[in-house]
């Protein structure tokens, strides 16, 4: 029997693979991105339907074979259901999963980008925050944890709840990231920098994306 490991991880997406499988890509902390076939979990009496939907959220035991990983067991702490019911909180969601799946690769520690990802998560589900300040914050820091953020651009003067803002995502510890709020002005100020950063510095066509673009 192959050797089984324990990891911490989320569901970025699932799709179907022969007939009754499934195969899903987990966003895990320290294995980095893993393709995991799941046997049967398109059966509707599969004990692991559930667990390999989408931004399932939990511990994972997975073997590996000769060519792929299984999964052999999973303890799912949140499924966010709520994002299976609302077509905005779900585009917004599957943008996260996308930019996750394109910045990690396997065998490299995630652990960072797994934590963004859950908090940012929770904070869509947070009517605290609005969506378009959630995504501001995701894919600002998602740049920051990749290495390639520049700071604030030379020539262009910033409101100073921006720089503030700004300066809170680049340093601030996962635990207060999601601890502040902006006047509209500024979140359209702090908007416009995030939508130029993500041209920039994501070249690939988000699909989900385009759903946002449209709502």
């Amino acid at each position: 029997m192959n050797d089984i490991f324990s990891c911490t991880g989320m569901v970025l997406r699932s799709r179907p693979a022969g007939e009754n499988d499934r195969l899903i890509t987990l966003l895990t902390g320290t294995e980095g991105k893993l393709n995991v076939f799941v046997r049967g979990a398109r059966k509707p009496s599969s004990r692991f339907a559930a667990s390999s939907e989408s931004f399932a959220f939990g511990e994972f035991k997975l073997s590996h074979g000769q060519s792929a990983y299984y999964l052999n067991d999973a303890d799912i702490s949140n499924y966010f259901e709520e994002f299976r019911t609302d077509i905005e909180l779900a585009s917004y969601a599957s943008y996260f999963a996308e930019i996750a799946d394109y910045y990690c690769v396997e065998g490299e520690d995630s652990t960072a980008m797994l934590g963004l990802l859950y908090a940012s998560l929770l904070a869509l589900n947070n009517s605290n925050f609005s969506y378009r300040l959630v995504r501001c914050i995701f894919v600002l820091r998602a740049i920051v944890i990749n290495g390639e953020f520049p700071g604030l651009p030379a020539g262009r003067v910033f409101n100073e709840a921006v720089i503030a803002a700004v300066d809170r995502i680049v340093n601030a510890d996962l635990r207060h990231l999601y601890t502040f709020k902006l006047t509209d002005p500024a979140e359209d100020e702090l908007f416009k920098l995030t939508t130029d950063y993500e041209k920039r510095f994501m070249d690939k066509h988000f699909k989900s994306l385009e759903v946002l673009s449209a709502l």
